[in-house]
């Protein structure tokens, strides 16, 4: 038996399994007239096939049909369920039964023989033909199972492996990891160069592993850690910063005669007994990974159920949004603005109430999220707009104001200023004047140059402009004289603090005097009582809004108080 097949080198292992005798002795001896070099082993039994199916690597597995009291059948099963490295499997028989052949092929035989009739050149055309077809789907099954640029895992033998650990109720872990500025590397010395780094650190990562662990690559610079056997959440920390070390230490790039040196986000979860899949337990990595990532870089994270629940509540609130638009949920309440002085009605803010189908009433702070979400707070937002101008339009009332709050998101979205120029165009009995954009310092935060330029759009407009709750947030000097404002609102908490606290009532000293230095109208909002407003008349603050004046009312209430008002203070 000298030579081999496909003149490759390769000698063909194969595993005779038959409990007669006689039977694998004449298997051996057709083996014996081929010029294909074997080396053979023998099984009495399934026990003992398995045994050396475990131990080593087979080319080919012929297996009888009938093993004393069992069924081959269930060696086929064990080798496609059991083995990680399946082999070619032929089965032989004295049956003739077609049921049991079409059993033996959906159990992944690759050939059923009858021995009765079986001549030598057959059964090697069988084995031949068998292999070849084991190797292709080995390399089928390697494309969809292994990462081509670095020979690791990919994410369906991942998830396989995750599932095994969850199916036994392993102490395990996943730990989802990205390198935080891989990137640059690209961007600076080639996709190339990038694909060797990717190279060395998923061999470091390797070094590393244990023989049970699984480690995958399953997009451009992400892998994929599956721990087995932790014992603890901190034995999982401990492992995960030497792995992060490993990640840090410089890479050499003789071709660029420098070094290249990249850090990683690692976001964990333990599996745990509560029934979740493979799938679930890769996405709540995956999602703790992004949080480590907004921390900076070489953040371990590990998934938090809590924080899980918050995300899925905001989903569900944001959903619900969605649907409130559509289903007329919203409505606006309307606070009014006074000269507290002359007794004048000025204005009136336009304040957001969602009545939620299941939640009740709520006010904008039951749901910050919802309106500054960069999609549905906008899509609310222009809803506010064009209603609160639709009731202002109704009130018919000169010279009255009416505020509406922006949100940042709203406020930098795409083409604001030009969408609100169409609004007030297609609204012609409103004059642009009348409406004031309330904003929040923190819009200085997010981009002050971008504001500065939507804000000037707008007042180009028309539009008022007032900064609200001033004195909490980071407006400098230097942002008070970029923004060209209108308005100053002085926050509530410094007011309803005004007459027990010294301190907030120098806050308030000092923001008169600068509403009086910008020539600023100045608004005080949480008016609450005779006293505050006689404290802020004295300090130079003559508008306000709060309790003590009105609460928020809807529309057909305010309709009715403005008229009450005007006729207390005989006003027209």
């Amino acid at each position: 038996m000298e030579a081999t097949i496909n003149d490759t080198g390769h000698i063909l292992k194969l595993l005779l399994v038959d409990d007669d005798d006689v039977d694998r002795e004449r298997l051996r001896r057709m083996l014996s007239k081929s010029d294909i070099e074997t080396h053979v082993l023998e099984a009495s039994s399934i026990e003992d096939s398995m045994v050396y199916l475990k131990e080593g690597d087979f080319d080919c597995v012929i297996v009888d049909y009938r093993l004393g009291l069992n069924s081959g059948l269930t060696l086929l099963n064990h080798i496609r369920t059991i083995l990680e490295k399946r082999c070619a499997v032929i089965m032989v028989t004295g049956l003739g039964d077609e049921e049991v052949a079409a059993q033996a092929m959906r159990l992944g035989a690759s050939d059923y023989l009858l021995k009765n009739h079986l001549q030598s050149t057959q059964l090697i055309r069988a084995i031949i033909s068998s292999v070849h077809r084991a190797e292709i789907d080995k390399k089928l099954h390697d494309m969809a199972h292994y990462d081509n640029l670095t020979g690791l895992a990919s994410r369906p033998l991942l998830l396989e492996h995750l599932q095994q650990a969850i199916t036994h109720e392993e102490s395990a872990a996943v730990a989802f990891l990205d390198l935080d500025n891989f990137k640059p590397v690209n961007d600076n010395y080639g996709h190339d160069t990038g694909d060797y780094v990717l190279v060395t650190i998923a061999n470091r990562l390797k070094g590393l592993l244990r023989k049970s662990d699984t480690l995958a690559r399953i997009g451009g610079d992400e892998f994929v850690l599956l721990l087995r056997d932790v014992s603890s959440k901190k034995e999982c920390d401990d492992f995960l910063k030497q792995l992060i070390d490993l990640v840090n230490t410089p890479i050499e790039l003789e071709a660029f005669d420098c070094h290249v040196q990249v850090s990683a986000s690692i976001g964990v979860a333990l599996v745990s007994n509560d029934s979740l899949d493979a799938d679930t337990i890769l996405r709540r990595a995956d999602q703790t990974m992004y949080q480590a990532k907004n921390l900076g870089s070489n953040n371990i994270l590990f998934f938090d159920p809590e924080e899980e629940r918050r995300q899925f509540a905001r989903r569900a609130m944001l959903q619900a949004a969605e649907k409130g638009i559509i289903n007329n949920e919203f409505e606006l309440h309307y606070q009014p603005q006074i000269n507290m002085v002359e007794h004048k009605l000025i204005g009136v803010e336009a304040l957001i109430r969602w009545n939620h189908p299941t939640m009740g009433f709520l006010y904008p702070a039951d749901f910050t999220e919802v309106l500054e979400h960069p999609n549905t707070g906008i899509l609310i937002g222009e809803w506010v707009l064009q209603e609160a101008l639709s009731q202002h339009a109704l009130w018919k009332i000169k010279d009255l104001m009416i505020s509406v709050n922006i949100s940042p998101a709203h406020l930098l979205s795409k083409d604001f200023a030009q969408r609100l120029s169409l609004l007030l165009q297609s609204m012609p009995n409103i004059n642009p004047q009348s409406l004031e954009l309330e904003i929040l310092e923190t819009v200085s935060i997010c981009d002050i140059n971008q504001a500065v330029e939507v804000v000037k759009a707008c007042c180009q407009l028309g539009v008022h402009v007032a900064l609200d709750d001033f004195g909490t947030g980071y407006a400098s000097l230097n942002y008070l004289k970029k923004l060209p404002l209108n308005t100053l609102k002085i926050d509530k908490g410094f007011v309803q603090n005004l007459l027990i606290n010294q301190e907030d009532r120098s806050i308030v000293k000092c923001i008169v005097a600068l509403s009086q230095a910008f020539h600023y109208k100045l608004i005080a909002e949480g008016v609450e009582s005779l006293e505050h407003e006689q404290t802020l008349i004295e300090m130079g603050c003559q508008l306000g809004q709060g309790y003590f004046i009105a609460k928020p009312m809807s529309a057909d209430k305010m309709s009715d108080w403005i008229l009450s008002y005007r006729q207390k203070y005989q006003l027209h």
